[in-house]
């Protein structure tokens, strides 16, 4: 006879094996409650949702539930049925109701007689049109008849297309003449539900889905049909010809069930339309994706207690395996001791040796510095040259040829020669006055400026200029005041239009914007025009001093620097772009104030 052998396991294997046997229904328990917390919170998601939604319908449905009640006592609706559909008056009718659908955007509206025939439509030129219908069949045709309001959902029996149908009794004093009906086509509500990506349904009280967001579910069933309602739906026509098969939805709770592989939190509303209800799925991956992660940081949290109440065990066994190493721990003390006297001489030799890479590095960097304001002395120097040199040369040039007018007596040439060296004049003492303005650093951080007044004054500064060139300067201004002093807003105005003039040099239909916003997200000011536009590669270089797109002789590059410093200078931000015309759009920002727009 043969005996069993049992397989014996190390100690700390089986403690191991037994640790996660405990820990395998914790971690279950915190999972399930975990995904069931997801599942609630996606429950009420879905609550939340499902107000909004079937808010939109009940608007869309109100919007047209009080027309027919509105429409039924005119008198050319009455005149038809009256006069048993005479032609004139049908025409009449059929007018009116065509009209009245245009005006209000609203579905097809047709008069039907106490025998269920369609006398007038709204579509009546349409070849589908309702006119010579029997409708007698229908609920909502019915409850109109015994002077009561009818609605009633169902698939078109003429167009095969869904709507919900509202109808109300046409009245001659107490006695019903007829029903006038309006079909609403909810196509456009659905479609939108079905671009939003949600799982939406509406169904009716046979469990029909009505509406949907996904068009396979649309005219299936929740549950099989009863007998009972099969035969309802098949004398109504309700579904028309739609087989009406069931879903396989399968409920796991009240709140959750399962279709087409996924599991869904399930939302559910009662409609005030035809005991409609609405329902809405929401997909518990997420639930369960948190629930998981949960878990995970539950089993990460024992694990680590697992191995704190590990290291603790072997903390009394190493301490001690440790004393007993410790006498031989000594005897290496003294060799290791001189191998720690080398290595702590190396160490004072690196750290000598990086100590004065550090001191070459710092005087690298100091010359590098001096080297770098030697260049840019240099680059203001030979910008300032060159644009001094230019206008003084021209001076002399015009100044010679003046004393020889004035010795000849020819006084129209020698103003001519005076008023090119006013100009020229003028022209240094701008450059002088962008030099000085950039030095001295004296932008105001405060301060208000009109903007319609200042803004108007600096277009007039530029008049001539822009007309003489061509350009179309274009104002627009809706803000009352900018966070600016006048004198800088005149400084920032200039340059930005001025700069906007360069950029047009030589194009035949050059427009510049200059626009002025204020509202709750604060104000700006704004410079955009046609041309050729500043490359993306410039545009955080453009704002540094004496840097310029322009050939030699025209700018010395500090405008765009002048314009940064005194909108930074006040509170705002200076932003550079593309303008909607290709070409250069600068705006200078600020916050909105308490009190001013």
């Amino acid at each position: 006879m043969r005996t069993l052998r049992l397989i014996s396991l190390p100690s700390s294997l089986q403690k191991a094996l037994v640790l996660a046997v405990l820990t395998l229904p914790v971690l279950a328990t915190v999972y399930l409650h975990r995904f069931q917390a997801g599942v609630d919170e996606l429950a009420v998601q879905a609550q939340q949702r499902l107000a909004l939604l079937s808010a939109s319908l009940d608007a869309e449905l109100l919007r047209n539930e009080s027309l027919p009640t509105v429409l039924a006592p005119h008198p050319v609706l009455q005149e038809v049925l009256t006069s048993a559909g005479a032609p004139d008056a049908v025409a009449r009718a059929n007018a009116l109701l065509a009209d009245v659908r245009t005006r209000t955007g609203t579905g097809v509206i047709y008069l039907i007689a106490p025998s269920g025939i369609t006398l007038a439509a709204s579509n009546w030129r349409e070849p589908e049109s309702f006119i010579g219908e029997n409708y007698a069949f229908r609920p909502y045709f019915r409850e109109a008849l015994a002077g009561r309001t009818g609605m009633f959902f169902a698939v078109g029996a003429t167009t095969r297309i869904p709507g919900f149908f509202i109808a109300q009794p046409v009245r001659e004093g107490d006695k019903v003449i007829g029903v006038l009906a309006i079909k609403v086509e909810l196509t456009t509500l659905e479609n939108t539900w079905a671009e939003s990506g949600e799982a939406l349904l509406v169904v009716d009280h046979h469990g029909v889905v009505a509406l949907s967001s996904r068009p396979h579910w649309k005219f299936t069933t929740l549950e099989p049909l009863s007998p009972q309602s099969r035969a309802t739906l098949d004398a109504t026509r309700q579904y028309y010809t739609a087989p009406l098969d069931t879903l396989p939805l399968k409920w796991r709770s009240a709140q959750r069930a399962s279709l087409e592989g996924r599991e869904y939190a399930v939302g559910s509303r009662n409609l005030r339309w035809s005991d409609w209800r609405m329902l809405m799925l929401m997909d518990t991956r997420p639930a369960a994706t948190a629930a998981q992660a949960q878990a995970l940081a539950v089993a990460l949290a024992l694990c680590l207690a697992a191995i704190g109440g590990l290291y603790w065990a072997q903390r009394a066994r190493r301490l001690r395996e440790r004393l007993a190493a410790q006498a031989a721990l000594e005897e290496t003390v003294a060799t290791r001791t001189a191998d720690l006297a080398a290595t702590n001489a190396r160490l004072r030799n690196e750290v000598a040796e990086r100590a004065a890479a550090e001191d070459k590095l710092r005087n690298a960097q100091r010359a590098l510095i001096e080297a770098n304001r030697l260049g840019a002395l240099g680059q203001m120097a030979a910008g300032v040259v060159h644009e001094l040199n230019q206008p003084l040369a021209a001076m002399r040039g015009f100044a010679g040829n003046s004393l020889i007018f004035l010795e000849r007596g020819q006084l129209a040439p020698l103003k001519e020669n005076l008023q090119q060296i006013i100009e020229l004049v003028e022209r240094m003492a701008r450059l002088t006055a962008q030099l000085k303005v950039f030095a001295s650093r004296q932008q105001s951080a405060g301060g208000i400026a009109p903007a319609q007044r200042t803004l108007e004054r600096i277009a007039s500064w530029f008049e001539q200029r822009l007309q003489a060139a061509g350009i179309r300067l274009t104002l627009v201004i809706d803000v009352d005041s900018l966070p600016l002093d006048p004198q800088a807003l005149e400084q920032v105005a200039s340059n930005l239009v001025g700069n906007a003039m360069d950029a047009l040099a030589g194009r035949p239909d050059g427009q510049i914007e200059l626009r002025a916003h204020g509202d709750d997200t604060g104000r700006w000011l704004e410079v955009a025009d046609n041309g050729p536009g500043i490359p993306a590669a410039l545009r955080e270089k453009i704002t540094q001093p004496f840097f310029s797109t322009k050939p030699l002789g025209h700018g010395l590059g500090l405008g765009l620097a002048i314009v940064g410093d005194l909108v930074d200078a006040s509170g705002g931000q200076l932003e550079i772009g593309a303008s909607d015309s290709g070409g250069a759009r600068i705006r200078a920002t600020w916050p909105p104030a308490d009190g001013q727009v």
